[in-house]
């Protein structure tokens, strides 16, 4: 659990990566404009005519250096002849595009010969020859390797440039073939007279009827214009600003095949746009899709309406329609996925996936089912056989089911909508739970399926913040598996947020409180003949008196816990925040004293640490039974350092009453501040502890069930995260013991700061 997040303001340079990347697109869409131009002009100068008298175009068509010009008659004749075998009804309407400055009048038979070979042209074709490659034509139509136009059933209206390999197609109709790109073995590639393929599109997320959520995506989408565009959170993004005020769609003309970029073995593509080292391989139809740089359709997969961006993939017998893959996320094998915008880094594997927005780092690796699913902050996992949106209703398709950051939807469990976990971030939904429609807002909680002995009423049973404080390794290893897997560069700056933030401290701070009053209201209530504190109150709670729980109950036990768990999680990050301010105060004595700290200086520097400002003696109210929000999302938290301490310092405030005793609490402030720092080397130990017990609970199972488990396993005793989580408690017991020697005079240098 870290404190400090990156970057995740829209600057310039976060956002240069998307800008640039729609600027490229839309040059190659006007160079292609340009040389469909060169071949009008050329076409009506030199209708009926054979004349090779054509002028040199230069870079208002994109390229350094080239010229168009009509075939000669000698090369129509090799094209027609033996060794080429090609055919055309209008030969003027088949011009040739050289790149290396030859002259007009160059005789290019010996070069059409080596690179073109049993091909059927109709309408207009520019068409490509690499000056000097004049291999034999029985060499070159043999070799796959060679660039050149060779085998193809019917070719038209199409631009294929120097070095392109167009190779045993069927039709290919209407495409640009840039330098180095390739279309081999394929049916169908064709673009449609009429269509309206652009590189922005609308999709419906939440309700599948009766209603839905409209919402105009790009291929350069981020989730922060995807949420901004859906209402939740911020509404002054200056990324949204960007792409929704600023964005100037393109209606692309013709499919284009950039650089390196392949079309291979598939039967039917319709109008697309392949960037560099993209490919579409052995895909049974594809249309109206773009694909950015390193991204891939391959493996039967039928894909319509579809934006992939940086090394997205769809694979394997899937089948996609009306959805945005953000960098490197990836759908397949086996997978159904319909009017999704899926973010950076996210999988969805083997199920069905419709109407929903799912976050970074979400994972369904299983055949499961998320329908309207809407859960922008991602982070989760689906097992297998969970069914996330059951329209119980019988009525219209009309309901949605809100995700909290991190929910875990367990084997086989059944959520029946509406359900929000939006407020319960890094809830687990147990194996077999059904969860009847509800609104839940205790984080880090595990549901489960309610017990007669419990007399719930045929309710779930719910432990609040039972991650927190019984499987504390979940929340250590999620910290660093978000950062360690995020391989989405370009949408880094806004996914790497922590998840003991702000937002999260308040959630779990108004879940306390409600837990606590619950137990005091119960007491209040009770029979003044009743001795016993622990007889007085009752054996559940529900939601008639804690609003949170929603159709789930929990015990007098359970609540206790979970006042513990959140309690510990409140005072960790706060004394964290403490911890780095006075490490920040030594660090600057340091520097002005040298090795020999002044503990004065130390002690002065330390007197206003504690001092709140007129507005931060207290925390926002949180009317959860009476307004249904949004939660707050990371991107619009400033990641300052001085505003992440002042809500730190407020909530140290509030706990100094249950961290120190009343006297304690009436020491000076350098006296009160070594004493919070040694209360947190408490709760680092004991997380460090839970941490360690977790995964040691876990070997001590398996070794008892499994044989040979120890000796396959990595041991709680060599697990990375458990020496990451004792390293950091260890770290921390030495900074304040250093800060103890720096106020008794007998600091030393602080090599780490």
């Amino acid at each position: 659990m870290t404190d400090a997040s990156p970057s995740s303001t829209a600057t310039s340079s976060n956002l240069a990566p998307f800008r640039e990347s729609k600027s490229r697109r839309d040059e190659q869409h006007q160079r292609a404009n340009n040389l469909i131009s060169a071949v009008t002009s050329k076409l009506n100068a030199n209708s009926n005519s054979s004349s090779v008298n054509s002028p040199t175009i230069g870079n208002d068509i994109g390229i350094s250096a080239c010229s168009v010009r009509p075939l000669t008659r000698r090369e129509v004749s090799t094209l027609e002849g033996p060794g080429c075998s090609c055919k055309c009804e209008d030969w003027s309407k088949v011009l040739v595009i050289t790149t290396d400055g030859v002259g007009s009048g160059t005789d290019l038979s010996a070069e059409l010969r080596g690179q073109i070979c049993t091909t059927t042209f109709a309408g207009w074709v520019l068409l490509g020859v690499n000056i000097g490659n004049s291999t034999s034509s029985d060499d070159s139509c043999g070799s796959p390797l060679k660039p050149g136009v060779r085998r193809n059933d019917l070719v038209s209206n199409c631009i294929l440039e120097p070095g392109c390999t167009v190779q045993g197609n069927t039709f290919i109709d209407r495409t640009h073939v840039c330098p180095d790109a390739s279309i081999i073995n394929c049916g169908s590639v064709t673009f449609a007279s009429d269509s309206s393929f652009a590189d922005e599109m609308e999709i419906t997320i939440g309700a599948e009827s009766g209603g839905g959520r409209d919402v105009r995506v790009h291929v350069e989408s981020t989730l922060v214009d995807v949420c901004h565009k859906l209402g939740m959170g911020s509404q002054s993004t200056s990324s949204s600003h960007f792409h929704y005020n600023h964005y100037k769609p393109t209606k692309l003309i013709m499919n284009t095949i950039c650089r390196n970029a392949s079309i291979l073995h598939s039967p039917m593509v319709t109008c697309v746009y392949l960037s560099p080292h993209s490919s579409i391989d052995a895909a049974t139809s594809v249309s109206n899709v773009i694909l950015l740089p390193e991204s891939k359709i391959a493996k039967s997969c039928t894909v319509d309406a579809a934006y992939l961006q940086w090394k997205a993939t769809i694979t394997t017998n899937s089948s996609v329609s009306s959805t945005v893959l953000m960098e490197c996320s990836e759908i397949g094998p086996n997978s159904f996925v319909s009017s999704t915008v899926l973010g950076p880094d996210s999988h969805l594997s083997a199920g069905e996936c419709h109407h929903s927005l799912l976050g970074p780092n979400t994972n369904s690796h299983h055949q499961s089912l998320l329908i309207s699913v809407l859960w922008p902050l991602g982070r989760g996992n689906v097992g297998y056989g969970a069914n996330v949106g059951s329209n119980h209703t019988g009525r219209l398709p009309d309901q949605e089911v809100c995700a909290g950051e991190g929910t875990f939807w367990g084997l086989g469990s059944v959520v029946k909508m509406p359900v929000n976990l939006c407020d319960a971030p890094f809830t687990v939904v147990a194996a077999g739970v059904e969860l009847s429609p509800q609104r839940v807002g205790l984080p880090f909680s595990l549901v489960l399926s309610g017990t007669e002995q419990d007399g719930g009423g045929g309710l779930n049973q719910i432990l609040p913040g039972w991650v927190l404080q019984s499987s504390p390794y979940t929340i250590a290893r999620s910290e660093a598996k978000f950062a360690n897997r995020r391989k989405a560069k370009r949408h880094a700056w806004y996914t790497g947020w922590c998840i003991i933030r702000p937002s999260t401290i308040d959630m779990c701070w108004h879940a306390r409180e409600e837990l606590v009053k619950a137990g005091n209201s119960s007491l209040s209530s009770q029979s003044s003949g009743q001795n016993s504190l622990e007889r007085a109150r009752p054996t559940i709670y529900k939601s008639e008196s804690i609003h949170r729980l929603g159709q789930n109950y929990i015990t007098e036990n359970g609540r206790r816990k979970g006042i513990l768990a959140y309690t510990n999680v409140i005072q960790l990050y706060a004394l964290r925040g403490l911890l780095l301010k006075v490490e920040k105060a030594l660090k600057m004595c340091h520097k002005s004293f040298g090795d020999e700290v002044a503990p004065r200086e130390l002690e002065r520097r330390m007197e206003g640490i504690l001092s709140l400002h007129r507005n931060e003696n207290c925390l926002p109210r949180h009317e959860f039974e009476n307004v249904v929000l949004w939660p707050s999302l990371p991107w619009d938290e400033s990641n300052e350092r001085h505003i992440l301490w002042n809500h730190q310092r407020t909530i140290l405030k509030m706990e100094i009453p249950s961290l120190l005793s009343q006297d304690e609490a009436n020491l000076s402030p350098p006296d009160m501040v070594v004493r919070l720092l040694e209360r947190l080397i408490g709760l680092e130990t004991d997380f460090a502890d839970r941490v360690f017990k977790s995964k040691r609970r876990d070997d001590t199972r398996g070794d008892s069930i499994l044989p040979g488990y120890l000796s396959s396993h990595t041991c709680a005793e060599e697990d990375t995260v458990v020496e990451a989580a004792v390293k950091e408690c260890q770290r921390v017991e030495r900074s304040i013991s250093e800060i103890r020697s720096a106020l008794s005079g007998h600091a030393s240098v602080v090599s780490r700061l």
